[in-house]
């Protein structure tokens, strides 16, 4: 292995609460905008994976990409929201301000790894904005070799066409490189790209169950540098 892919929310810092206020406040918006078209709203909050205000592990709303979350969107509201949901969802993302707590230990794991010298990257679903301030926060720009972020409508994981800047810049086959992340969407990826190894880490919001395709499922993404060792 050559390259190692993190996803940052849910891997390199503990589920960023604020992401779950962005889903409440999005659906919540959606409800307000086509009330008219909801026939039944607590159906619909189900559907979505909202129970008593709170987001549900393993639901839509929890790890879904934001493309199933509009599909989800204009099923309940029997029209096409995309647009709607789209927009409102960038404007969320923009006005965001992250909590960025590592997960313990992780800064020592990305130190070993630079020092054995692997390639290494961030995946992930929050905005440039946001991934610029977790930056800033963490100090940890020496670490990363590739940044890729996803703003409104682009590609988004697990297309694998989300990882072609890693591609188009480096000289690095896909079987030499592993991904690590805490969604089944994170894992899909390195499936739909082909990738080497897929690691999923519990310190996010993906359930075991959910991780049939991976080759380890781990406590945290420290735990990669064991692997890696094998």
């Amino acid at each position: 292995m050559k390259w190692i892919l993190f996803d940052k929310d849910g891997t390199i810092i503990y589920f960023d609460r604020s992401w779950m206020k962005i889903g409440l406040q999005l659906v919540e918006d959606f409800m307000d905008e086509y009330d008219q078209a909801i026939d039944d709203k607590p159906a619909a909050y189900a559907h979505l994976g909202v129970v008593d205000g709170e987001i549900q592990p393993g639901t839509i709303m929890a790890s879904g990409a934001l493309d199933e979350m509009v599909q989800a969107f204009c099923d309940i509201a029997g029209q096409d929201v995309t647009k709607w949901a789209q927009n409102r969802s960038q404007t969320l993302v923009d006005n965001r301000v992250p909590e960025n707590v590592l997960v313990e230990g992780i800064e020592d794991t990305l130190k070993r790894l630079k020092d054995q010298g692997y390639k290494m990257g961030i995946v992930t679903s929050d905005s440039k904005k946001g991934v610029e301030q977790f930056l800033e926060n963490t100090q940890f720009n020496h670490f990363f070799d590739v940044i890729i972020s996803t703003e409104a409508n682009a590609v988004e994981k697990p297309n694998p066409e989300v990882l072609n800047p890693l591609f188009n810049q480096y000289d690095v086959a896909p079987e030499d490189v592993v991904i690590v992340g805490d969604t089944a969407n994170d894992i899909q990826t390195g499936v739909n790209a082909q990738l080497g190894l897929k690691v999923a880490v519990l310190t996010g919001v993906g359930l075991t169950e959910e991780f049939t395709k991976a080759d380890y499922i781990v406590e945290t993404a420290n735990e990669i540098v064991d692997i890696l060792n094998k």
